[in-house]
């Protein structure tokens, strides 16, 4: 077992019943640095290159620079079995990572938001979304290697949560930045925020790795009883937040929402109750199995489709209070479907001998089956409407919810912890 020396925040993090130190804090701090690359590419990249005069054909290329954390898994066996021992398996891939993540952030302080450097900025993006992906495929590895029992749950809830303040640092934090102290200082502040985010690693001492049986391997992966069906199962039930997320927001300008309106509702009724959602799956994880957990996560969602399939049916005629209802539940079911979830395929990935390959496998299918169902949801709203883009994401809630429930029955072991 890697071996890590004590944190001082230990006490505020777990129960004093405790008996093992775990670098939570630390590993929270890297999925905050994860989300800012993704904040940056899919919130403040596409306005601030829109101010500049950038062409929308050139715009509509920035959610690519996400396509690294849809192909992860290629290269996470590498990660799994390549690093220097005088500096630990993990440290090894996650210290240059993260140096490369800042470097890319602060290169772009130096490239304007105009057409004429979008393209350098498009590669830039893709470096940082690049580097933040190989990193989280060894930080997954490390909360594997050193977390277990209800630890499990609490470092699934601050990825999901850390990893959107990353995503709020790099997308609204950055826009507000850039029109109040402008785009050097702003995009120098962010890669400073990331050059912080890595510190605690570089005074981190990693033990030796575990023993492991074989190199890890994509066909490992698929040896593994259960695997196939926790993957289908584990990319069914994101769809629907992906869904959701994406058509919402088109809705509410159609139905001639501000972009100050639209922006609030998304920092608070969106961002806030995703947070408030991995306060919520922690809770009910304690209370519940966390089959039951996620299913009651997904419950939520499928609430939340049927809402916006009658705004999306009716955009003009919807109440603000109704569309702040259903933005907030899309929040919240998020928040706790993909905490659950991520336990689930987490202690799935800790029972093999290639935590970190496994584990990237489930978050690179889930990225890329997100891509390709928010784009055919998005589709098909523009020409059967939106009440039909939305019923993609009630079906998909539906979906997940009958293939978990026959999941469930083969992978009873998940709900096992050793503290």
């Amino acid at each position: 077992m890697t071996q890590q020396t004590d944190s001082p925040f230990s006490p505020l993090l777990f129960p004093a019943s405790s008996a093992r130190s775990r670098p939570l804090w630390l590993i929270a701090l890297l999925y905050q640095a994860q989300g800012m690359p993704i904040g940056l590419a899919f919130q403040a990249y596409p306005v601030l290159l829109r101010q500049g005069g950038a062409p929308l054909d050139m715009i509509a290329l920035v959610p690519l620079a996400s396509l690294p954390w849809a192909f992860k898994f290629c290269w996470s066996p590498l990660v799994e079995n390549r690093w220097l021992a005088g500096v630990g398996r993990r440290r090894s891939w996650i210290l240059p990572m993260q140096l490369l993540l800042a470097a890319s952030l602060a290169a772009m302080a130096f490239q304007p938001f105009d057409a004429q450097h979008a393209p350098a900025l498009l590669w830039l993006i893709a470096v940082a979304s690049l580097a933040s992906a190989t990193q989280d495929i060894a930080t997954d590895g490390l909360a594997a290697d050193v977390l277990h029992g209800s630890g499990i749950t609490h470092v699934n809830a601050l990825q999901v949560g850390c990893f959107m303040l990353g995503m709020l640092l790099g997308g609204p934090a950055v826009l507000a930045a850039v029109a109040t102290v402008g785009q050097q200082a702003a995009m120098l502040a962010l890669a400073g925020a990331a050059v912080l985010c890595g510190l605690p690693v570089w005074r981190w001492r990693e033990g030796p790795p575990m023993a492991t049986a074989r190199h890890a391997s994509l066909r490992g992966f698929f040896r593994r009883p259960q695997a196939l069906r926790l993957m289908v199962a584990g990319m069914l039930a994101t769809l629907t937040g992906s869904v959701l997320f994406g058509l919402a927001k088109l809705v509410l300008v159609d139905a001639g929402w501000s972009t100050n309106g639209i922006a609030a509702l998304s920092g608070v009724a969106n961002s806030v109750m995703v947070l408030a959602g991995c306060a919520l799956a922690a809770v009910l994880m304690r209370r519940l199995a966390r089959w039951t957990a996620l299913l009651a996560g997904l419950l939520v969602l499928a609430g939340a489709s049927a809402l916006w399939l009658l705004i999306g049916n009716d955009p003009h005629g919807a109440s603000t209070q109704l569309v702040w209802l259903a933005t907030a539940l899309i929040g919240i079911g998020i928040g706790v479907t993909s905490v659950c979830l991520y336990t689930l395929l987490m202690r799935h990935a800790q029972l093999g001998d290639q935590p970190a390959t496994d584990f990237s496998i489930f978050q690179s299918t889930q990225t890329l089956g997100e891509i390709v169902v928010a784009s055919a949801a998005t589709a098909l709203a523009a020409r059967a409407g939106y009440g039909a883009g939305m019923l993609v994401g009630a079906a998909s809630a539906l979906l997940a919810i009958a293939m978990l429930l026959w999941v469930r029955r083969g992978a009873t072991t998940l709900e096992s912890t050793d503290d």
